[in-house]
């Protein structure tokens, strides 16, 4: 009698969603928010937890900013095999709700790109992730309204339960 496929025989998961392995787990997060031309001081912790067996990460983070208050961020972000990108959909406490897509720039660094309106004008999303070790990620963030940039983010990751 022949086995009958399972959902792991049909749809393996491929390298690139294993490639977003590298996020996985607890993180500490500090560094820096320019909003409104002031600058304000960022500190929190994330978690990116595997979902879907593999085939995705969901990011949950919350982050004290200087003088603002609780931010707060829950992320989706998985590899689309017939598109080959990477989407990373985004719902914060600031009234957001985007789709990034994006790929590997190279071996450490993964870039994403969203492009939409906000109150009726252009509005655009660059997000960048370097690994720098197993135990560090920085992440750089810039938004733009109207081709002027509003929103800049600066901060690092270090990992609160490093990887032996």
């Amino acid at each position: 009698m022949q086995k009958r496929p399972t959902f792991a025989d049909i749809f393996p998961l491929p390298l690139e969603a294993r490639r977003l392995e590298v996020f996985l787990g607890n993180w500490k997060v500090k560094g820096t928010l320019t909003f409104l031309g002031k600058r304000f001081e960022v500190k929190g912790v994330a978690n990116f937890s595997s979902v879907a067996t593999g085939w995705g990460i969901l990011v949950t983070a919350k982050l004290e900013i200087q003088s603002l208050g609780t931010y707060e961020e829950a992320d989706l972000l998985a590899y689309n095999r017939s598109e080959k990108l990477y989407h990373f959909f985004a719902v914060t406490n600031t009234a957001a709700a985007y789709d990034h897509k994006g790929k590997w720039l190279n071996d450490d660094t993964i870039s994403f790109l969203h492009e939409g309106l906000q109150d009726g004008k252009s509005y655009k999303e660059e997000l960048e992730i370097k690994v720098i070790n197993e135990n560090q990620l920085a992440i750089k963030e810039k938004d733009f309204l109207e081709e002027q940039v509003i929103t800049t983010m600066d901060v690092f990751l270090e990992r609160l339960q490093n990887k032996k």
